[in-house]
């Protein structure tokens, strides 16, 4: 079973929340990777800056991913706190999802900040959010003024998200966009950093990997491979508790666009313009389009028994495609 695909059901969607959790974890100190996907996630943080690369603040430049694991471990602990808040001086605050410590093991001295803001969805964007999480950062007095902030913004494959990183980076220099999965630059990516984890135990080029872990790992690979990349087309794999989208048709309620779906194990739902389920009944709406419309779709099948929603949905679906050219609105009940 993977436990990702698993928090999915009910809506449809594993929360922002759920990926933050597990992200901070594979990124604390305290679990049993021992650093060795903090290690990556560093190197991956340094493809993506010209000057103030981690690895040279920290002298990893080890010949090894082994030796570089090691050598971060006796020297420095990462602590990772999900859903920091952070309070300036007129109690006003923001709230990062994740933000990262790097300390020395021997001073107990911090050497460098990342505050990590996740995106799992293109319709939760924020305007100016990464410049004012580093902005208030700066002003609080919860950290030491002469160590470097690395601002990191985790989003899909998708340009939407460039208008947030735009800002940020005339904000703060060290503004780093990683994607879960890049279907461009397929290596700069977080599933390709997990990836690279797993081959490197499996060679035994780390230290071995709990088989429970690995077990939860890899279904998070598998997760996110899912939910965030794109198909050859460019477009991204939608998808409903596991089952791909395979017929789709639009209407409008109150002026907004809502989207019929029906996916591959024949289930019909409704979701708003953001993508968002609706808790509503389906049958009913579809009888509504169905009338109000006049496509003509008999409720029943031949043998007189009535249509379930699920035939009934695809029917509707495929009537209102060939009248998209046509403004559809529905009634509401």
């Amino acid at each position: 079973m993977n436990i990702f695909k698993a928090l999915s059901e009910g809506n449809g969607k594993i929360s922002e929340t759920n990926v933050t959790s597990f992200m901070s974890y594979l990124l604390d100190s305290s679990n049993e990777l021992n650093n060795a996907f903090f290690v990556l996630f560093l190197n991956l943080i340094d493809k993506s800056l010209e000057t103030d690369n981690l690895f040279d603040l920290l002298d990893l430049k080890k010949n090894s991913i082994r030796e570089q694991i090691i050598s971060f471990s006796n020297e420095y602990v990462v602590t990772s706190e999900p859903e920091y808040t952070i309070i300036i001086e007129n109690g006003r605050k923001q709230i990062p999802d994740i933000l990262l410590r790097i300390s020395s093991k021997n001073e107990g001295e911090d050497l460098a900040y990342i505050i990590i803001e996740n995106k799992i969805s293109k319709h939760a964007l924020k305007k100016g959010q990464i410049e004012k999480q580093y902005n208030y950062f700066k002003r609080s007095e919860d950290f030491d003024k002469s160590k470097p902030i690395y601002s990191l913004l985790i989003t899909p494959d998708d340009n939407a998200f460039e208008r947030l990183i735009v800002k940020a980076e005339e904000t703060n220099s060290k503004t780093v966009w990683l994607k879960w999965t890049n279907h461009i630059e397929k290596e700069q990516s977080i599933e390709a950093s997990l990836r690279k984890l797993i081959k490197y135990e499996q060679n035994a080029e780390i230290e071995p990997i709990d088989p429970n872990t690995q077990f939860i790992i890899k279904s998070f690979i598998d997760y996110i491979a899912t939910e965030f990349s794109y198909r050859e087309s460019g477009k991204r794999n939608m998808s409903f508790k596991g089952f791909d989208e395979v017929g789709k048709a639009y209407a409008e309620i109150r002026e907004s666009i809502y989207y019929i779906k029906r996916f591959s194990n024949n289930m019909i739902r409704i979701f708003d313009k953001n993508d968002n389920l609706m808790e509503i009944e389906v049958m009913p709406i579809l009888k509504e389009i169905n009338k109000k419309y006049n496509l003509r779709i008999n409720l029943n099948h031949p043998t007189g028994y009535a249509k379930n929603t699920q035939v009934l949905g695809k029917d509707i679906i495929n009537g209102l495609k060939e009248r998209e050219k046509i403004p559809v609105t529905l009634v509401e009940k």
